[in-house]
């Protein structure tokens, strides 16, 4: 076995279903991104505004870097009876941790077949890096038009990670072709249109970016087109035929949490902060913060419609310490409509 087999044979023995290499420096995706950030696609995500040299090219983010070891870790795609609510990448541990445990147990042995310290520096999401154009570059698959990584036989359930060291690690890579076609059912079938063209996501659109990511209070006239959805999105993924056939990995080592797979919107509005930090610690979902999931929870609730859920709307109108929260129950009030309402 050459040194990037041996490579790769480790890392599915950690975990991940998909190893790739590409030398570390300049990324082919400046262009596009340069164009979405002046469109204000971002939305109020300002810090993609920042360290434009560093996501564009790898050898700046890690200066003395030589190569860049791109990973895939798949995740359990959604069963049909469990989609909506908490996307399906959060249901397990917080993955940032999971994978950066298992690339620090990958550099270790990167070092070992090398002889010598390879001045690793792992990547999982956080950094200023354009990971999905160094996936494709490095051969884990092609960018689809929902602006996910797609892989023939694997689809788009998998989370992308990159492990950078100063040793060259040489490897002829395979680029995927693009197997879209004329497909367009992810565009077709985004529930706010959020993706305005093939592969151009207008962030302030999405229902990720809207549960997630923004902090403030959701434009009204997106809020009845985000249905049920409380922290994130799946609709792109479920609907693409990559992922028809898309199954659970062999070792899932994001194993779900009951609890935060079924948490429903009246348990969290109602949450206090002390039971929002005990459910979800060391998950994905505290990113949103324990007004943000609030928040998500009265939209959910006003387009559910049921008068059932009327008090509970009233009582965080009354009570929730938090007026972002108090502003979206009566949003919600209103949806329901109804004399009670």
């Amino acid at each position: 076995m050459s040194c990037a087999e041996r490579i790769r044979s480790r890392a599915y023995e950690l975990g991940f279903s998909q190893v790739g290499f590409t030398p570390a420096g300049p990324i082919g995706d400046g262009e596009h991104l340069d164009g979405w950030l002046a469109a204000g696609m971002h939305g109020d995500m300002r810090w993609m505004e920042n360290h434009r040299e560093l996501r564009t090219d790898s050898s700046q983010l890690h200066p003395g870097a030589r190569t860049v070891v791109a990973l895939a870790a798949p995740y359990s795609p959604p069963p049909a009876s469990m989609r909506r609510g908490v996307s399906a990448y959060a249901w397990g541990d917080d993955y940032h941790e999971v994978l950066r445990a298992r690339m620090r147990s990958l550099a270790a042995f990167i070092a070992a077949e090398c002889g010598a310290d390879v001045n690793p520096r792992p990547a999982v999401d956080s950094a200023p890096l354009l990971e999905r154009r160094v996936a494709v570059e490095a051969g884990i698959g092609w960018l689809g038009k929902s602006a996910m990584v797609l892989r023939q036989g694997t689809g788009s359930y998998f989370f992308l990670a990159e492990l950078l060291v100063d040793c060259e690690i040489a490897e002829e890579t395979v680029v995927q072709p693009d197997r879209c076609g004329r497909c367009t059912r992810c565009i077709d079938l985004c529930p706010t249109g959020a993706i305005v063209a093939p592969y151009r996501v207008d962030a302030r659109r999405c229902i990720s970016y809207l549960t997630i990511e923004l902090r403030g209070p959701i434009p009204r006239e997106l809020r009845p087109l985000m249905g049920e959805h409380l922290f994130g999105c799946d609709v792109c993924q479920q609907v693409c035929p990559w992922n028809r056939f898309a199954t659970a990995p062999p070792s899932d080592i994001f194993q779900p949490r009951e609890r935060t797979r079924t948490v429903s919107p009246l348990e969290l509005l109602a949450m206090s902060q002390e039971e929002f930090s005990t459910t979800f610690r060391r998950s994905p979902v505290k990113r949103t913060k324990r007004r943000g999931l609030a928040r998500n929870a009265a939209v959910a609730l006003g387009n559910r419609g049921d008068t059932d859920d009327v008090p509970a709307l009233v009582a965080a109108l009354d009570s929730h310490d938090e007026a972002l929260v108090r502003g979206h129950a009566a949003w919600a009030l209103g949806a329901i409509g109804g004399k009670s309402a």
